[in-house]
């Protein structure tokens, strides 16, 4: 089959002038004859004839005289012109009212017959010598005349496809066409549930087998869906080919489908031997590509499931998102995820994030170099031409790809920007008296693009999904230059391979001649205390001598890359990960490594909100890490601003280190002592492992209180919540208990004993030890005197770390670090710009929220040696500190909470006084000579002094 035939402007317009002129013609004889009834008995000719002059051949979109209900009557109706998803026409006799024609044309719409899915994204009503068309999605309209119709191209393009849609519409298509995927799965399956994600079946053979062949099925409709709309066969082949030759009752449906898909695999030279093919059927391309290869059952259909399938050949699959419906149909077997429809996705605009800094922007900025270029024109031409040979040697890598939806936008991506060289190249030609040179067609091939899945059905949606993506990119061609590759048959696949990709060699899927290669994706997000044994033991495997236990399984793939590279290949990586690997302890493990063989990073994007990837999961917080071993490259730093809810570009990078900062390349380990002598110890506070029976609540307070020998145990108990919420909760403190006591109180006794059942019947050892003493909590640090509360979790946007002086009498839970602080230093300090700073610097996150660590914050606060005169200024502003809360309480009557205070939205004035007076003073105690100006300044003077204390 020879490629598909796209008309350019000037020819449409052609065809559209010979088309005003014949029926100019035809109307000015209606006239001078009188004659009746033209609308009916000319409707069908003046349409298929407009849509010729586009490349429409008669009877291959268009239904005439559609029977539909009208909304304001409740009658049915018939249609003039209907095209399922894209036009409906109301036709009208010569000088008729167009706009009651098209309140008309809207009456079908409202009427509740026409399904959803195939509703139109255009109305258009004419009288013959007029024309309204009207956009329902914008609500932008177009009218003029038949003489005016060839100047109209512009606004008539939609029907060969040529709609520019915004990212937004494309969404909503997309999102459209997954819930048709969804509802023919669940007309198949019924109300079947598969688990999907991290849980799905590995191999087709592990899945049930009514599953796995509704999956594959589906997987083949969806090409033949795509292929009607896309221009890979005759337009609505497929459609046709099923109304024509399948009954309407469904019973013949899948013995037709099951021999089309036959045919497809049929090489041409072979189909001579198969007979009686049914008319329609013979006009279908060879596809090979192995995507019709298996013989699988055949379906068995009713005439509700042929419905079904009717309706979504109606639906306009060409202008889709390949890349967001490929995550989206990789879970149509989930029940929650149908019923979600189409919620969850992974977005271009997220995918873009990582490949955009790690490749795209460098690439495209060559490219436009190459075209702004002064150069003589056969010197410019030239530069183009290696540029598109050097895009055809570079190879992409997705090891984590799913249903391949990053190596989707990539190649759409690079695609479009082939294409934008090819169109000044085919330019220079014709203005420069070259001669045009056939062979600069495209020269970025799918099969450049590698990907390895766990699990098989997102893997074989991937290979589709490619296929898609490559006839999407060459419409898009089509439309600059006029002309397509010949895909079909297909000879050029995407390497996706169905396997573990911490147990395949990477190096082996690469060929030798690749001159570059690029390495990204978004592998899973498991933490340490998540994985599987099996997981851990890839873990293992992977890391060799530099695993370290507090590794995120998502580190493998780092490390994995890192080996590709070692000695073959010369590229770069980036991959999207939690926002842990950054943070607090594991940053050592894995930045040092990576360090150590000679990679830096290239670019990184801090904390951000990725968008939910499947049903259930809450937003996951991520960080995006680039890596390069070339020294010529300038780094980025992409920064979230939570408030705005948007990212920006950090200005003026300098270097980017393992926290993601820019600031010197310094990994911080944990330490059991505090690095600075300036500063006491911090521990953490006494956990109860009690099942909620040593800790009251506020509902429980009445019923423990009333009972006067549990009264005399109930002490204040606060977490990091309570402490930093101002909330009460108590606990009952039984570490000097008279043994008498428990037996006279029943409270005690019910109590206790539930305590001593939840920790005999834990699964860890050293719970179970405890059960012999439910009196106690199982770790006891309670400081026996005044103490400093250190909240382990305050949020991102607090301005200062918020800690509290408490008495002796409150428990501190195990969520509050405490620290004995005679003088108030301690207070000071940790109340300072400065330790907020490195808190967020070097500390953990829980999501996006600080969170408080005394082996790597803590102990590793670079304080210097502070002479006796600061130090007592910097006592003195902390005290100031505690007098302007106090003030606050009292101004509130007694009770105002830090959460209150440090709402960074409305900060009392003479708090954040008193705290800049501070900061006045613990800055200079690091080092600086005045205030410092800013977070950045301060971050720039803590690494400084973390490298001196270290130094050996």
């Amino acid at each position: 089959m020879s490629a598909p035939t796209y008309y350019d402007r000037s020819h449409v317009q052609g065809e559209l002038n010979r088309f005003a002129h014949q029926w100019r013609q035809k109307l000015n004889q209606h006239k001078s004859a009188s004659r009746k009834n033209f609308e009916i008995s000319e409707t069908q000719t003046f349409w298929n004839s407009l849509l010729v002059c586009f490349g429409i051949k008669p009877g291959t979109v268009a239904e005439f005289e559609r029977p539909a209900r009208r909304a304001s009557t409740g009658n049915p109706g018939r249609i003039d012109v209907f095209w399922p998803s894209v036009l409906l026409v109301e036709q009208k006799t010569e000088g008729k009212n167009l706009e009651e024609a098209l309140d008309q044309a809207r009456d079908y719409i409202d009427g509740g017959s026409i399904p959803e899915e195939n509703l139109p994204r255009y109305l258009a009503v004419s009288d013959f010598e007029r024309f309204i068309f009207v956009n329902r999605r914008t609500g932008e309209r177009e009218e003029f005349t038949l003489e005016q119709l060839p100047d109209r191209y512009d606004s008539l393009k939609f029907l060969v496809g040529e709609e520019a849609i915004s990212a937004e519409e494309q969404q909503e298509l997309t999102i459209a066409a997954s819930k048709i995927m969804a509802n023919l799965y669940q007309a198949m399956l019924g109300d079947a549930d598969a688990p999907v994600g991290e849980d799905a079946a590995q191999n087709a053979e592990d899945e049930d087998l009514r599953v796995q062949e509704t999956s594959m099925f589906l997987t083949r409709i969806l090409f033949l869906l795509f292929g009607d709309d896309a221009g890979i066969w005759e337009l609505h082949l497929f459609t046709r080919f099923l109304r024509k030759h399948t009954r309407e009752d469904g019973s013949d449906l899948g013995t037709q489908i099951n021999a089309l898909f036959e045919y497809l695999d049929t090489p041409e030279a072979k189909r001579s031997r198969m007979r009686h093919v049914p008319e329609l059927m013979a006009r279908f391309p060879y596809v090979n590509g192995s995507l019709f290869a298996e013989r699988t059952p055949t379906e068995y259909f009713t005439r509700e499931l042929r419905e079904q399938l009717l309706i979504a050949c109606g639906f306009d699959w060409s202008q889709i998102s390949t890349a967001i419906f490929g995550s989206m149909f990789q879970l149509v077997k989930s029940r929650e995820a149908r019923r979600a429809a189409g919620e969850h996705y992974t977005s271009e605009e997220n995918i873009l994030k990582t490949i955009n800094p790690l490749f795209l922007d460098d690439l495209r900025a060559r490219a436009e170099s190459l075209i702004a270029s002064t150069k003589g024109s056969k010197a410019k031409r030239a530069g183009l031409a290696a540029f598109l040979d050097e895009l055809g040697s570079i190879h992409f890598m997705d090891p984590a790809c799913g249903s391949g939806n990053f190596l989707q936008v990539a190649y759409m991506q690079l695609r479009e920007l082939e294409t934008r060289v090819l169109t000044e190249i085919h330019r220079l030609e014709e203005s420069g008296g070259f001669t045009l040179d056939a062979s600069l067609s495209t020269r970025l091939s799918i099969s450049q693009f590698h990907g390895i899945e766990i699990n098989w059905w997102p893997s074989r949606i991937a290979e589709v999904a490619m296929f898609l993506s490559e006839f999407q990119a060459d419409r898009a061609l089509a439309r600059a230059l006029g002309q397509v590759p010949t895909r079909l048959p297909i000879t050029s696949v995407a390497h996706i391979v169905h396997a573990d990709a911490l147990t395949t060699n990477w190096r082996e899927m690469i060929p030798a001649e690749a001159t570059k290669v690029f390495i990204f994706g978004n592998p899973p997000f498991l933490g340490q205390w998540t994985m599987s044994k099996a997981q851990t033991s890839a873990m293992k495997t992977v890391w060799g001598k530099d695993y370290d236990g507090y590794l995120d399984f998502v580190t493998a793939w780092f490390w994995k890359a890192v080996q590709f590279f070692d000695k073959e290949f010369e590229g770069e990586f980036a991959f999207v990960s939690t926002n842990s690997i950054a943070q607090g302890q594991p940053v050592p493990a894995l930045f040092g490594p990576i360090f150590r063989e000679g990679w830096r990073i290239k670019f990184a994007y801090h904390t951000f909100p990725w968008d939910s990837q499947a049903p259930g999961q809450a937003a996951v917080h991520c960080v995006i890490t680039g890596f390069t071993r070339s020294e010529d490259y300038k780094p980025r730093l992409f920064e979230y601003d939570w408030n705005a809810k948007q990212t920006r570009e950090a200005a003026d990078v300098k270097s980017i280190n393992a926290y993601l900062l820019d600031a010197p390349n310094i990994l911080v380990k944990k330490r059991s002592r505090p690095l600075s002598q300036q500063i006491p110890p911090v521990l953490r506070g006494s956990q109860p492992t009690d099942g909620g029976n040593l800790v009251i609540e506020e509902k429980d307070y009445a019923e423990v209180s009333s009972d006067p020998i549990a009264a005399k145990y109930l002490r204040p108990f606060r977490m990091g919540k309570e402490l930093v919420r101002g909330l009460d909760r108590w606990c009952l403190w039984l570490e000097n208990v008279i043994p008498s006591d428990i037996a006279k109180s029943s409270v005690l006794k019910t109590r206790l004993e539930a305590v001593r059942i939840m920790r005999d019947k834990s699964t860890k050892q050293a719970t179970r030890d405890f059960a012999s003493t439910p009196h106690l909590f199982t770790e006891i640090r309670q400081p026996d005197t005044s103490y400093v509360g250190i909240p382990r979790v305050v949020s991102e946007t607090r301005p200062f770390y918020t800690v509290a002086h408490l008495p002796a009498e409150v428990i501190a839970g195990d969520k509050v670090y405490t620290a004995i602080d005679p003088d108030g230093f301690l207070f000071a300090i940790i109340s300072s710009s400065m330790f907020i700073t490195w808190q967020k610097a070097v500390g953990g996150r829980l999501k996006s929220d600080l969170s408080f660590s005394n082996t790597v914050v803590w102990n590793n606060l670079p304080l210097p040696e502070v002479a006796e005169d600061l130090r007592s200024k910097i006592i003195a502003a902390g005290q100031k500190i505690l007098e302007v809360r106090e003030a606050l309480a009292e101004k509130h009557g007694g009770r105002v909470s830090l959460a209150d205070m440090y709402n960074p939205l409305a900060m009392n004035s003479e708090l954040l006084k008193a705290h800049k007076e501070l900061d006045r003073h613990v800055d200079k105690a690091f080092g600086a000579a005045k205030l410092c100006a800013s977070n950045n300044k301060r971050l720039e003077i803590l690494f400084a002094r973390y490298a001196e204390l270290t130094a050996e």
